[in-house]
């Protein structure tokens, strides 16, 4: 299983609020709320096409704004990246449940990710990492052969089992969360997910996330 990610769903632009500002781009949202802190006079000057704004209140710290504008993704990964995934908590999770999907026809390459480090030949080819998860399969297949519930077999499952999880975070979040992920003290499989993201969050938004790298970690 390879981590993946599928942009959902954004903020967008009532048709006659976008007609007024002259632009369908949500980021005129966030300017348009930003600039209320300054009144009508401030609002009258908003240019459809330059939003060079936002990224000055950005660099005076100035963030609050970003909020009004939210992004949610489908993510395919594994259940050790939604453990630490759902830690962010100014966000909206619907993640899929082991307590309803049924694995007995699952293949150990499509339900278990394998993570890098274990893909060496030393610890791959010794046998004995591989040959976990196909024990973990063949006992769930086992007991619910026997007739033990999905919410009760899944306790043989490792954390590197696939799950599907939908994430909705608001644009400031997802600043934070991506600082975070993408360190190169996160965990890989995470910033192998959060680059993914800050690529589609990059292509649709550069003037927010132009700046978030990883290189320097967000203070927790």
């Amino acid at each position: 299983m390879k981590p993946s990610v599928r942009l959902l769903a954004s903020t967008q632009l009532e048709p006659d609020f976008a007609e007024e500002l002259g632009s369908t781009n949500p980021l005129k949202l966030v300017e348009f709320v930003g600039r209320w802190d300054y009144g009508e006079k401030s609002i009258a000057k908003m240019d459809p096409n330059d939003l060079s704004i936002i990224q000055r209140w950005m660099k005076q710290g100035e963030q609050s704004m970003l909020e009004f504008v939210h992004v949610e993704f489908f993510v395919t990964c594994s259940r050790v990246v939604t453990h630490e995934l759902v830690r962010h908590r100014i966000a909206s999770y619907q993640q899929e449940s082991q307590r309803f999907v049924a694995y007995e026809d699952e293949n150990e390459d499509d339900l278990f990710y394998y993570p890098d480090s274990l893909n060496k030949p030393e610890v791959f080819d010794s046998g004995a990492y591989p040959y976990a998860y196909q024990i973990a399969l063949s006992e769930y297949r086992r007991l619910r052969k026997l007739g033990v519930s999905k919410q009760d077999a899944r306790y043989v499952l490792p954390n590197a089992t696939r799950t599907r999880i939908n994430v909705d975070m608001n644009l400031r979040q997802w600043r934070h969360v991506l600082a975070l992920r993408l360190h190169s003290s996160a965990q890989p499989e995470m910033r192998e997910v959060m680059q993914q993201i800050r690529e589609i969050l990059f292509e649709r938004y550069p003037q927010v996330f132009e700046d978030v790298t990883g290189e320097e970690r967000a203070t927790r």
